[in-house]
Formats: structure tokens, C-alpha cells, sequence
């Protein structure tokens, strides 16, 4: 099992983005069973449950455990939407007033990603994963950094964050702006932004438009021919890079923690310089010797979880 949390697989294009998704909550549900020490069958049942979660469609009628992701890919892409998407995921519930921290993925990302992360964490504060708005079919996809921000941040507070209390988020690639945003209209409230090979919103202008456009068609090209669940997928992914051009990154009043990997990113340079604007301080680490997603993809995550919890 711990061989396959490393292995790293390639999916077909048409419906990479699904599989991606996939396999992180699988992956979730066996890193679930070893911390719980549960029966064999229920690591599967556990994955159709957060699938469940994830997407608002019951797969159990596609395969069983010993089926590949590839074929849960494919046949989770014809079916309804039985439940509402629930993009909000609580990794752990402590009392009202000790402050909170919230994950939120890169882009076509999924929190599961960040269930070794989460569990090591040493605080006494709620954590909390937020997935991407606008998988739920039932509900128009959000457009706008600052409205996607602003629907997060009023859950949390609907579920009891109060104004006195301290705010931590963590954004890993694209939900370092994500963050940013939320923290921009949680105003003067304590807390910090920690972030992950992650630009302001105006990196995005480095990229022409012409490149631009060409991923954009290459990536709905593939989507076509995977069906509703891909497509939608990819519709948010370009939801998000529109939103980037369309945004302008303010400043907050807390710190930034930048974390930079070694690896080569797509918005180019990054550097603590790229964010000093938009904070009252802000602080880099760099891990050379990781790549973009080694940090989750090979459990490396005691290299930044002392950052999120002095954050």
C-alpha cells in the first residue's frame, strides 16, 4: 500500500483530471485506514464515500476494490448527480475560539491531498479543507477570485469562526491567491498566509495570449471526449485562470510564509519579492531539492508543516 502512494500513474488526457481526483481520495481513504487500523473492505468503502462527497455520484455499481482508477474514471463520467457537492471538508473540529486553519489545493487539485498534512499538524485549532467551488451542477460556477473567497469565508463563519478568533490558510499552488483573497476581506483579523509555489493573481500576465488560448483549447479538446464530469473539471480550471487576469491582488495586514520548491513553474520566476507588495511581511524557505507536488506526492510534508503551525 505505501508503494502505491508513491507510484505516480498517467492517465489518459481526455480524463486525467478525473483520475487525478480519484486516485488523492483513494489515497485518502488507505492513509485513513492505516491511522485507524480498520477492516480490510472498509478502505473501498470509504473511498465511495468520499467520491460521494466529492462529486454527488454513487460509483459502487461501476467496480469493486480490486478495480482500476482508469474504470471508475470512465464510468463516473455518465452518471447523475444523485446529493449536493460538498466542497467543504472538516479534517478536525475543536472548540469554538481556538482559531482555524484551512487548506485549499492547486488548481484541478483536491483536499484529499492534504490528509497526511493535516494529521500532522500540532495545533489546537480547527482544520479545515475547501475543494474548488463549481462542481455542483445544481449551482453556477463562480468567477471571480473574490467571490469564491468570499463564499469560503462565509461558511466558515456560519460555522462558528468568530472575529476574535486567528485565521490560517494555506494555499498551494493557485490557492496561495485564494488565500490572499480571503484573508484581504477578513481584514485586520490575526492570522497569516502560508503558501506553497504560489504567484499574485498578475503573474498570470507573464504567459501571452496567445499560449494562453492554445492551452485553453488544447484542455477543452481533451475534456470533450471524457465526458460531463471532465468537462466540468476543466471548465473550472479555466475559471480560475481567467479569474487570475481579471484580479488584482491587494494587501493584507498579516505575513506570508512562502514556500518555493525547485521545480519550474508554469507563471515563471517566484520569489518572497513577487508577494511584497500585497502583505506586511513576508518570508521565503526554499526546497531545492523537491519538486511542484513531492511535498504531498512523496510525503515530505514535515518540511512545511512547522511553517503552517507558526504561522
Amino acid at each position: 500500500m505505501q508503494g502505491y502512494l508513491i507510484l505516480e500513474m498517467r492517465f489518459p488526457p481526455e480524463i486525467r483530471h478525473t483520475c487525478g481526483s480519484l486516485r488523492w481520495l483513494r489515497r485518502q481513504a488507505e492513509f485513513e485506514h492505516r491511522k485507524a487500523s480498520r477492516a480490510g473492505d472498509a478502505v473501498h468503502r470509504r473511498f465511495l464515500e468520499l467520491v460521494r462527497w466529492r462529486f454527488g455520484r454513487d460509483i459502487s455499481g461501476i467496480g469493486g476494490e480490486s478495480s482500476s482508477i482508469e474504470e471508475f474514471g470512465h464510468g463516473i463520467q455518465v452518471l447523475p448527480q444523485i446529493e449536493a457537492v460538498r466542497p467543504r471538508f472538516l479534517f478536525r473540529d475543536r472548540p469554538s475560539g481556538t482559531g482555524r486553519i484551512l487548506l485549499l489545493p492547486g488548481l484541478h487539485g483536491t483536499v484529499a491531498t492534504f490528509c497526511r498534512l493535516a494529521s500532522m499538524i500540532p495545533s489546537s485549532m480547527t482544520i479545515v479543507g475547501w475543494d474548488h467551488l463549481g462542481l455542483d451542477e445544481s449551482r453556477r460556477r463562480p468567477k471571480r477570485i473574490a467571490e469564491i473567497a468570499n463564499s469560503m469565508l462565509e461558511v466558515e463563519c456560519q460555522q462558528g469562526l468568530r472575529d476574535d478568533e486567528p485565521l490560517i490558510v494555506f494555499g498551494f499552488c493557485i490557492g496561495g491567491i485564494l488565500g490572499h483573497s480571503i484573508l484581504e476581506q477578513a481584514g485586520s483579523r490575526l492570522g497569516s498566509l502560508v503558501v506553497l509555489d504560489g504567484h499574485p493573481a498578475d503573474s498570470i500576465r507573464r504567459i501571452s495570449r496567445t499560449r494562453r488560448v492554445i492551452g485553453m483549447m488544447r484542455a477543452i479538446r481533451d475534456a470533450s471526449l471524457g465526458g460531463r464530469i471532465e468537462r466540468r473539471l476543466v471548465r473550472i480550471g479555466l475559471d480560475r485562470f481567467r479569474a487570475m487576469g481579471l484580479h488584482e491582488t491587494g494587501r493584507i495586514e498579516q505575513s506570508i510564509r512562502l514556500y518555493r520548491s525547485g521545480a519550474r513553474l508554469g507563471l515563471g520566476p517566484l520569489s518572497a519579492d513577487d508577494w511584497r507588495d500585497h502583505a506586511r511581511e513576508v518570508r521565503q524557505h526554499d526546497l531545492p531539492d523537491l519538486g511542484h507536488i513531492d511535498v504531498f506526492r512523496n510525503h515530505h510534508e514535515r518540511r512545511i508543516v512547522d511553517g503552517i503551525s507558526a504561522a
